[in-house]
């Protein structure tokens, strides 16, 4: 059984925000579209996560790492129930490629959570020639077994070795005539809708997976799944900084003067706040609790204030301003 404690870097006592951190860290760093050889690794990963991120098929996994048997009966041990449970785990660990795409959201989206329609391309199998490619002739080389022995080696130390056929790759036969739908790839791309729901908190560089919604495997006789790589698209008033909720406010330098209020919007509503009596636009005013929700609690809502002139004021004006800021010594240099 794979310890997937191991496998994402925790310890067995670790909370589940651990396991979740771990996962985030590691499937960056082994994503096929970061890492090509990284690609085993992010599955192993992924299945890891799949396993111990959730707190019920944790402790399943658990308590059949502590008591590999359980479930074997009452009558103890018995070699032909093992062997029928690591076979069926040999056949279930066989399953079709995963479909692996980046989706987009914003961070109010990811504030509430949001459900996305998807049009993407899935391949499936090529109805006219079922999957083969075209017609197909045995391979002579490998007589359709798609592998070859070769021995290597003089003497006592001669040695059988099995190897891929490299006339038909392991498939065990060559195409003669390619099918004219799929040019012989035995695929074709299949326009498809897919619902998701995003949850609340989602956060940049996150994974989701589908069941069942990717391409089509020959190998296996079904399709794999579909894995959303989340991108967060920070280009907006808002950004997300962990549990905190950050937002970016361009202020007239007048309008801050003459009011004692500002209005500041919200993914909740427009929420006003009082103009401190000192400010300053390097430090961002903070909202205890504002921020995204957890299980843990709530983060903060931050304001970065950006100041701006908007406003052209009249020379007369303007040296009343002065006058009135002379009497509370406030005159600016």
């Amino acid at each position: 059984m794979k310890n997937y404690y191991d496998i994402l870097g925790v310890s067995e006592d670790a909370t589940q925000d651990d396991i979740k951190k771990a996962y985030r860290k590691l499937s960056k760093q082994y994503h096929p579209d970061v890492n090509p050889e990284g690609e085993e690794k992010f599955k192993d990963i992924a299945e890891a996560y799949d396993n111990i991120g959730d707190p019920n098929k944790r402790e399943e996994y658990n308590v059949r790492r502590n008591n590999p048997f359980s479930g074997m009966g009452s009558g103890g041990f018995d070699i032909h129930s093992m062997f029928e449970q690591m076979m069926n785990g040999q056949r279930q660990q066989r399953r079709a490629p995963d479909k692996v795409i980046n989706l987009e959201i914003t961070p109010v989206e990811s504030y509430f959570g949001v459900k996305k329609e998807l049009n993407i391309d899935i391949l499936e199998n090529c109805a006219n020639c079922n999957g083969s490619g075209g017609d197909r002739h045995i391979c002579n080389h490998c007589n359709g077994n798609g592998f070859i022995y070769q021995i290597f080696g003089t003497g006592m130390f001669k040695q059988q070795i099995q190897m891929t056929c490299n006339i038909c790759n392991g498939v065990g036969s060559k195409i003669v005539r390619h099918c004219g739908t799929c040019n012989g790839n035995g695929k074709t791309k299949k326009p498809q809708k897919i619902n998701v729901s995003i949850p609340p908190n989602t956060d940049n560089g996150d994974f989701m997976r589908v069941k069942g919604k990717g391409d089509y495997s020959n190998s296996t006789n079904t399709n794999g799944d579909l894995i959303l790589k989340i991108n967060l698209n920070e280009n907006t008033e808002f950004q997300k900084s962990g549990y905190d909720l950050v937002y970016n406010k361009k202020i007239d330098v007048v309008d801050l003067i003459i009011n004692d209020s500002i209005d500041i919007d919200h993914p909740e509503g427009t929420l006003r706040i009082s103009v401190p009596k000192t400010l300053d636009s390097d430090k961002p005013l903070r909202i205890p609790g504002k921020g995204y929700k957890t299980p843990q609690g709530n983060g903060n809502f931050y304001i970065k204030l950006t100041m701006q002139k908007n406003t052209d004021i009249d020379q007369d004006i303007k040296n009343k301003i002065k006058e009135l800021l002379k009497k509370t010594d406030n005159v600016p240099n």
